[in-house]
């Protein structure tokens, strides 16, 4: 009995040392408690080891190590939090050899005891597809939207692509049901992954209120980028109405608490007007603060504004130099926009193998622009050889990104057999998108096509409203037709 309460006055008196930030001090007292094998104080030998408080060993794999050490022989003396830091040093490999599934084994001990921290783990594991999930025939494919099945194809592994949608399907609910559990037991983190499930569809239905509604409970507890998620649903009007102003207020408070691409967006608003007064001084300011924690779109953004002279003094070699920073940090608008500046001469020789470079960069990073850029050049063979297979490649991906004139070019195409197979169904259809955007070449194809019964049934009535909605915006050909 006298040993007990000796070490409950070890443990007070180390932990009151651990909080002055006495840390070598903590240790030696925790220390004197491994013979008596307590838990809380190998747990806390683990933590400082791990985080390198009061410990002399400057080898990181060898304070890893011993670290790991301290946490296992705790957890198996059933410490909750020793359980869950056991699991992290099985999932990364910290001290022990990788092994995710005593990893997993850790963790469920760990939420087990109601650890919030081992259940956002596993919510995670099971979301990022690091466990194996077994299907049986009861199992479907439901529990995620369209197009977010992972992109599973049939694979050398023997597993045929059905199997892998399911064992998604799975894995996403498995991830929501632990993210659930956490939020119930009002853990912040748990919270915002819950609503991040409910708005993209995630094992289970998607459902903007309720991701609204978990990412306000998030952000009451103060997590940066639950409030910052909370401002796009309110500036998309997803689950709740649209409110500028409300938007623009939850950005602001993200932005106060260091999210970076919060930062950026409070600047887009003070640049552009959206839910508060137009200050191009305030915007400049937010960017800049964004751009100093390395979010890429805040230099293209400095960029964009150093190049047009919009709040500053026009600087091409400042606009470069933002532009440079952004592509670093991975921007692809910042690559597009460098392309351009290569591609045009902005303030430098025109160099247009640099400027390919950029915008291939781009186009793969997904920009609708550089994926035209890059495939007008592939088609017309300037500065590389022409290849109209991969020119129709990239007309199409900026196509289905919403570009109005690649979706004319991609219309183009498939009406002439360039580069791809010859099918004006299809022709038309990307005509009709381009169209419907106003796009005036692209509505005088659509006029052409009902005239002459090119991939769509012919109808002269409709033929006229397309040439007359060309002719408006000044299309000589659309002009001819109308006075035929």
């Amino acid at each position: 009995m006298k040993k007990s309460i000796d070490a409950g006055e070890t443990l007070k008196k180390a932990t009151a040392l651990y909080n002055e930030k006495k840390f070598p001090e903590a240790v030696e007292l925790w220390k004197s408690l491994e013979d008596a094998d307590c838990a809380e104080a190998l747990y806390m030998l683990g933590i400082c080891y791990n985080y390198n408080l009061g410990v002399e060993i400057g080898d990181e794999e060898e304070r890893a190590r011993i670290a790991s050490g301290y946490f296992l022989k705790s957890a198996e003396k059933g410490h909750a939090e020793a359980q869950c830091f056991a699991g992290l040093c099985f999932r990364s490999g910290t001290g022990v050899d990788k092994d995710l599934k005593k990893s997993v084994e850790w963790f469920e001990k760990s939420a087990a005891q109601n650890c919030t921290q081992a259940m956002n783990n596993l919510g995670q594991m099971y979301e990022r597809g690091e466990i194996d999930v077994e299907i049986d025939g009861s199992d479907d494919c439901g529990g995620y939207e369209d197009g977010e099945d992972g992109g599973y194809e049939d694979g050398e592994d023997g597993e045929d692509s059905e199997t892998k949608r399911k064992k998604y399907a799975k894995s996403m609910s498995l991830s929501f049901e632990w993210y659930k559990k956490s939020a119930q037991l009002k853990d912040a983190t748990g919270q915002l992954s819950l609503g991040r499930a409910y708005y993209d569809g995630r094992g289970v239905p998607r459902d903007y209120k309720s991701a609204v509604k978990y990412y306000a409970l998030a952000a009451e507890q103060g997590s940066a980028d639950a409030l910052f998620r909370l401002g796009e649903c309110y500036d998309d009007g997803e689950g709740v109405e649209r409110n500028s102003i409300t938007a623009f207020k939850y950005y602001k408070e993200a932005a106060k608490r260091n999210h970076a691409k919060a930062q950026c967006y409070v600047g887009y608003c003070y640049e552009y007007g959206e839910g508060v007064k137009r200050d191009l001084d305030e915007a400049l300011k937010w960017y800049c603060v964004s751009a100093e924690n390395n979010y890429g779109q805040a230099y293209c953004n400095l960029g964009c504004m150093y190049e047009e002279g919009r709040g500053v003094k026009k600087n091409m070699p400042k606009a470069i130099e933002m532009y440079e920073r952004g592509a670093a940090a991975g921007n692809y608008m910042a690559s597009h926009n460098l392309g351009n500046v290569y591609a045009f001469g902005k303030g430098v020789k025109v160099n247009m193998a640099l400027a390919i470079k950029y915008y291939e960069h781009a186009a793969r990073g997904g920009v609708a622009e550089a994926q035209y850029n890059l495939a007008q050049h592939l088609h017309k063979g300037q500065y590389v050889e022409r290849d109209d297979s991969a020119a129709a490649f990239w007309f199409m991906q900026s196509a289905q990104n919403g570009d109005a004139d690649a979706q004319y070019k991609i219309g183009s195409f498939f009406m002439n057999g360039i580069g791809v197979d010859e099918d004006p169904e299809i022709g038309f259809y990307w005509f009709m998108r381009s169209a419907s955007q106003g796009d005036a070449d692209a509505q005088y194809a659509v006029g052409v096509c009902y005239e002459d019964g090119i991939g769509v049934e012919a109808d002269l009535e409709e033929a006229r409203e397309w040439y007359a909605r060309s002719a408006k915006q000044g299309n000589k050909e659309a002009k001819k037709h109308l006075k035929k």
